[in-house]
């Protein structure tokens, strides 16, 4: 059994730590592949900014030597001079940005020849004006054909950068919509993985719990017959007490009836007178004899019935020896004064002493130096009758090493019912204490190992969001938003688990200070509104209430409680959050339209792990820790919890704190 718990601890962490791996490795990638591709798109979208610019360039040209030529005028010609520079520049910008692409590297090539080309005949074409010579048709054909085939030109490379352009928006959709799918299905993946472990760790738990339940029955079976033996014992004591006393009166019977035997037997040698007052004597005697005789006979049969008792008793003290010799519990008798009385096979496996050693000796020897104070208290209990179940403690073995050990003690009583001494039962619980803290290490473990990839996703998350809340496609956005969605769930369920590791180590510090109670259910409320709008918060914030507390435990009390609200009352409407005072104690009161809950499930509600079993609720997720850590944290701060429901009608739940 404990190599299957190994295994399924090792099992669950392996495949936890192959999952971070993945998730991290692919989601680096694909963020990476996401960035670059969106550059790409940057860039074509500024080379065609570039070339629309170009063409603007040599149209400002165009038009301002178009206004010379027919009024003369020269402030016309300011955008012709600058355009020769301008071209120019925008030619180097474009060359630089297709420099990775040589068919882009040929159009603009062909863009600037054709450019220069233009320029230069719009250049003699002023001359010629500023001359006064005359300009022909064929100038002005060359010009057109000229800014045509530029046209063209630019044409072409914005036709080949819109290819570009496709195929690179392309890649990007195609990395946004699979990262949230990935990111999603890894989710899952981790917590199907962490509830297959746990299950199978439970499940080994549970067939050990089943083992002690029948070992308890077997020792209290053992301490019947234990007391039975005692009893069958003080019996055989008392019938070889009268036993003994009647042998005694007859042999002093037989010595009287000789001693007087031979005195008459002397009277009749002296005297022959008296021998027929003899003889009456002696049928007289002889009458007793008889008497006597059938005394004896019927003695033989109360002793041989007693006998036959007696072996009875030994056969059960034989059975009772052989249970006891046979338990693999330490079984352990002391007198009230804690001598060491008897010692069984089981106890010198678990303390490592031979009977021989400890019979005769305190039971002090098997006591820690720092838990001996715990014997007085134990004695005085038992000498007043009383029976002290499963105390939990630590003992030291015969080579100082010291265990933990589930104690059962039984006073043992004589027939007056006076304590006369001590029966104790040890089961030595390292092993199960142990378990238990290989549980809480792998939960702690698994918990902090997933946290820490799922605050790197809630990040890359956060940053797609950003990327895609301007994007016309609304699909990405909607599937990062659940994503986020279902990160915010995993990363509660995590610190759920956190938190029940650190209670059951006692690691879960409560740091108070003084704040107002109002305005933290004000603030949780409005939390809440934020992701859920299918139900109405109701509260009246009225006058502060100031407690001295945990601020962040007693929020997550508040939220634990509005969020199982609304996810056990589908079909209601409202969740109405009360405070009042009462005493030295503030109430605090959540209430919904819910499914209710059945007597019998309210017992046991705020147990670790525990979930209401029904139709209803097998659909709606959680593991059953909140409610557990919500009552912890509230016992903590001396403050109390519970439930008044009814079936199909709805629930309130009430949680106190001192003022």
């Amino acid at each position: 059994m404990i190599n299957n718990f190994n295994r399924y601890l090792k099992l669950g962490y392996g495949f936890s730590l192959l999952i971070l791996i993945a998730v991290s490795s692919v989601s680096y990638v694909t963020l990476t592949q996401l960035i670059h591709s969106n550059e790409l798109v940057s860039h074509s979208g500024e080379v065609m900014q570039k070339l629309g610019k170009l063409l603007s360039v040599v149209k400002d040209a165009e038009t301002g030597q178009r206004g010379y030529l027919l009024t003369g005028k020269t402030q016309f010609l300011e955008p012709y001079n600058g355009a020769y520079q301008k071209a120019a520049d925008f030619t180097a910008e474009l060359k630089n940005l297709t420099a990775d692409n040589k068919a882009q590297q040929a159009n603009i090539e062909t863009i600037h020849t054709i450019l220069k080309k233009r320029l230069n005949i719009l250049q003699e074409i002023t001359v010629k004006k500023l001359k006064d010579e005359i300009i022909s048709a064929s100038d002005l054909d060359a010009g057109k054909a000229a800014m045509d085939a530029l046209r063209e030109a630019v044409a072409k490379a914005e036709a080949d950068e819109n290819i570009l352009l496709k195929e690179r928006t392309s890649k990007v959709n195609f990395y946004s919509d699979l990262t949230p799918w990935f990111i999603v299905g890894a989710g899952i993946l981790a917590f199907v993985v962490v509830v297959y472990s746990y299950k199978k760790v439970t499940n080994d738990i549970s067939i050990k719990d089943a083992l002690r339940s029948e070992i308890e029955k077997s020792e209290r079976e053992t301490t019947a017959l234990n007391e039975e033996l005692t009893a069958a014992n003080e019996e055989l004591t008392a019938m070889n007490e009268e036993l003994a006393a009647a042998r005694e009166e007859l042999v002093t019977a037989n010595e009287q009836l000789e001693q007087r035997v031979e005195e008459r037997t002397k009277e009749l040698q002296n005297s022959h007178e008296e021998t027929q007052a003899l003889n009456e004597e002696l049928s007289a005697m002889n009458e007793e004899l008889s008497a006597t005789n059938e005394d004896l006979n019927n003695s033989e049969h109360r002793l041989q019935q007693m006998v036959d008792e007696i072996s009875k008793a030994y056969e059960h003290s034989a059975k009772l020896v052989a249970i006891v010799e046979s338990s693999d519990d330490a079984i352990i008798g002391k007198d009230l004064n804690g001598i060491v009385t008897s010692w069984n096979r089981g106890a010198e496996n678990i303390f490592g002493y031979a009977e021989d050693e400890i019979v005769g000796k305190p039971i002090l020897t098997l006591i820690p130096q720092d838990r001996q104070h715990e014997e007085p208290t134990i004695l005085s209990r038992l000498r007043n009758g009383e029976k002290i179940d499963h105390y939990e403690t630590i003992r030291q073995t015969k080579d100082g090493k010291l265990i933990d050990v589930s104690l059962t003690i039984s006073p043992i009583k004589d027939k007056e019912g006076r304590v006369t001494g001590v029966s104790k039962i040890a089961r030595n619980i390292t092993e199960q204490k142990q378990n238990e803290q290989r549980k809480n290490d792998f939960i702690g473990m698994a918990s902090h190992e997933l946290k820490t990839p799922l605050t790197s996703l809630n990040a890359l998350i956060q940053v797609l969001q950003h990327r895609e809340a301007k994007s016309p496609d609304t699909f990405a956005f909607t599937a990062l938003n659940k994503a986020a969605q279902q990160s915010r769930k995993m990363t509660a369920l995590i610190n759920g688990f956190l938190n029940v590791s650190r209670l059951e180590s006692g690691k879960l510090n409560i740091d108070k200070h003084q704040f107002d109670l109002q305005e933290l259910i004000s603030e949780s409320i409005n939390d809440m509104r934020l992701t859920v709008t299918s139900h109405q918060f109701i509260f009246e914030h009225g006058n502060p209430i100031k407690i001295i507390a945990d601020r962040d435990k007693i929020g997550s009390v508040i939220s634990n409680l509005l969020s199982n609200a609304v996810k056990y009352s589908p079909r209601g409407e409202s969740v109405v959050v009360e405070t009042q005072i009462n005493d030295d104690e503030v109430w605090v009161s959540v209430k919904d339209e819910g499914m209710g809950i059945k007597p019998q499930d309210k017992e046991k509600l705020f147990e670790r792990y525990y979930r209401v079993n029904s139709d209803h609720t097998k659909y709606i997720s959680g593991f059953g820790v909140g409610l557990y850590l919500s009552a912890e944290i509230i016992k903590q701060h001396q403050g109390r919890i519970w439930v008044d429901s009814e079936k199909g009608i709805g629930s309130t739940f009430w949680f106190t704190l001192p003022l």
